[in-house]
């Protein structure tokens, strides 16, 4: 009898189980009912290959049944066959849209198949099919991979929500406060789950992240070593014990961690990077160097090191070699963005006078507004330049007298004799740091706009423009960003009047101050529409003062010329320098420098008191 065969196979019996599907088989060759429980049988063994011809001739004899389709796409999912798994839900959800296993497995055989818009699309149809937490996780995970991080957290929220017992939606949802860099919520959220599941590894990895932004050093390395003595060939714990040792200054220890992380994973280009960066933290820059050129010897290594070599080169005043390894970055991932054209390229070898020189934007905001200084460059040596920026900078460039045409990102002209990307512009001009065109502003807001913040913001106070966030960057890190909270000490100082310029990441700090500091919100509409940084620029014309993260917001004060103070990570990138307040790039840009990892209490103490004087002065 099938009950009894379903009986035994639910209590596990699996060897019984089998054994009766085949003797009704036997009598019963069409049987698909049967031939289904035996299916799902290989299933539950772990053995889908062995489910596959079951189920595909389960499917031949009863084609309309969308259960039977739904396990055999299951099937062909586990044996990693996905675009026929694919074909297979997509027979069972035509036949009854309203199954919530076939969506959500769809979404998980597309997540597999690299297609994550197709696949949030199926897990958000699960989720509003059955309110389930594996539906809500799933769909988070692809609002992250896509980079909609908030809307990846409020999914993250409600998958907690609804499984409020399981570590990992705590560790999840912590994730995700960490990629919005809110990492003082994150960290007791990330606490609970290495509370709920001491034993696991990942989740004091995880836990460390937060301790590391944090600037609570001691306790991040201290997660990294418990994650190790649970999982000793954790690579990734290896090399971020290596990071928190260099910043910690225990250089020799910090060598070591990453020499472990490389033995385990010889092909770890993190692993091998972050060596040569502890060599740098630990003052032994000819041999991080040495390193790097070593390292490019290896096609697997070659272009991350001679791009690693470029930062450092330039951050050392070496820009002649600098410059030349910086166009390493065309064989990186990360700059995959970068276009080639048939026209030869420009890289300062020929004359332009009479030629069509097309720029390529390339890279984030602040690079690009960084760079655009060298298209007037182009133009005085005689060619007509045409500049197609990316990220939506279009309008904010055609305003200004900087190219003689400005068009949409990719649309190259129909005719040009010669392209270069954006940020070769500094190699093709051969700059170096006494030369750099440095006269600002370069960039100007547009009148019209200008007048309506002007009246919008009133002339009352003195005014700070403040941006403390910039978009996660797994590059940069998140510690470049600082706490709205850290600005407390500025708002205490009397007429002082903060005004948020910040945009979507970071914004939900504005709900959590305290009781005694006030942040102005512009409103809705600030920056709202499709073009960048239009209404912060106009915006910053009335301001006395803006003070920024190391973001496009400070990079667009330095072009407009207004006076800026930038805070900066402990390490941060190699256009700011190593040390001193001032660089060759913005001239009225202040550099205000964190001398430990983390702390950004001494950085804004020094603030308050240069504010302190500009108030008397005024």
């Amino acid at each position: 009898m099938l009950e009894d065969a379903v009986t035994l196979h639910r209590q596990g019996r699996l060897a019984e189980a089998e054994e009766a599907y085949r003797a009704i088989l036997a009598r019963e060759p069409e049987n698909a009912d049967v031939g289904h429980w035996l299916g799902l049988l290989a299933l539950d063994a772990g053995l889908p290959q062995e489910a596959v011809p079951v189920l595909e001739r389960v499917c031949l004899l009863a084609p309309g049944v969308p259960a039977f389709q739904a396990n055999l796409g299951l099937a062909y999912m586990r044996c990693r066959r996905f675009p026929e798994a694919l074909a297979a839900f997509d027979r069972a959800i035509a036949a009854e849209p309203g199954l919530f296993e076939p969506h959500l497995h769809r979404g998980m055989t597309l997540q597999e198949m690299r297609r994550p818009e197709d696949a949030l699309e199926s897990f958000s149809r699960a989720a509003a099919l059955r309110d389930e937490p594996a539906a809500h996780n799933f769909r988070a995970l692809m609002l992250d991979e896509l980079g909609r991080y908030d809307e990846a957290l409020e999914a993250f929220r409600r998958a907690l929500a609804r499984d409020a017992e399981n570590p990992l939606a705590h560790s999840n949802y912590a994730h995700a406060l960490v990629r919005l860099q809110r990492h003082a919520e994150a960290l007791p959220v990330l606490e609970k789950a290495v509370a709920m599941a001491p034993d696991l590894a990942g989740m004091h990895y995880n836990l460390g992240e937060p301790l590391k932004a944090l600037g609570r050093l001691e306790e991040a390395l201290a997660a990294y070593d418990r994650a190790i003595a649970l999982e000793p060939e954790m690579v990734n714990a290896h090399i971020n014990r290596g990071l928190v040792l260099s910043h910690l200054g225990h250089g020799d220890a910090a060598l070591a961690a990453f020499d472990q992380a490389i033995a385990l994973e010889p092909d770890s280009v993190a692993a091998r990077m972050g060596r040569s960066g502890a060599l740098v933290a630990d003052g032994r820059l000819e041999d991080a160097l040495a390193h790097n050129r070593e390292l490019a010897r290896t096609p697997l290594f070659r272009a991350e090191a001679d791009f690693h070599s470029a930062m450092l080169l330039l951050q050392d005043g070496r820009w002649a070699e600098g410059w030349t390894f910086y166009e390493a970055r065309r064989g990186l991932d990360r700059y995959s963005d970068m276009r080639t054209y048939p026209q030869p390229e420009w890289l300062g070898d020929g004359a332009l006078a009479g030629k069509t020189l097309y720029v390529h934007g390339e890279q984030g905001l602040g690079d690009q507004i960084m760079f655009a200084r060298y298209l007037p460059l182009a133009r005085r040596a005689g060619a007509r330049v045409v500049f197609s920026p990316k990220d939506n900078l279009a309008r904010l460039f055609g305003g200004q007298d900087l190219a003689d045409e400005i068009r949409p990102w990719q649309s190259a002209p129909g005719a040009f004799d010669l392209h270069t990307p954006l940020a070769s512009l500094p190699l093709a001009f051969g700059t170096r740091p006494d030369t750099v065109p440095g006269a600002v502003p370069y960039l100007h807001a547009e009148p019209a706009l200008v007048e309506t913040w002007r009246d919008r913001i009133g002339p009352q106070g003195f005014r700070i423009g403040i941006c403390w966030a910039g978009s996660p960057d797994p590059l940069q890190g998140p510690d470049r960003s600082f706490p709205l909270r850290q600005c407390a000490v500025l708002a205490a100082l009397p007429g002082v009047r903060l005004i948020s310029l910040q945009k979507k990441d970071g914004i939900a700090e504005l709900a959590d101050l305290p009781a005694d500091m006030r942040v102005e919100n512009p409103g809705e509409d600030f920056d709202a529409g499709p073009d960048a940084l239009v209404d912060t620029a106009a915006l910053m014309q009335s301001l006395d003062l803006v003070i920024s993260c190391d973001t496009s917001v400070a990079h667009l004060a330095g072009a407009l010329g207004r006076p800026v103070w930038t805070a900066l990570k402990r390490h941060p990138e190699w256009r700011w320098g190593t040390q001193g307040e001032t660089m060759p790039w913005y001239p009225t840009m202040t550099l205000f420098r964190q001398e430990q990892m983390g702390q950004w209490e001494p950085v804004f103490a020094a603030m308050r008191d240069r504010l302190a004087i500009l108030l008397e002065r005024a």
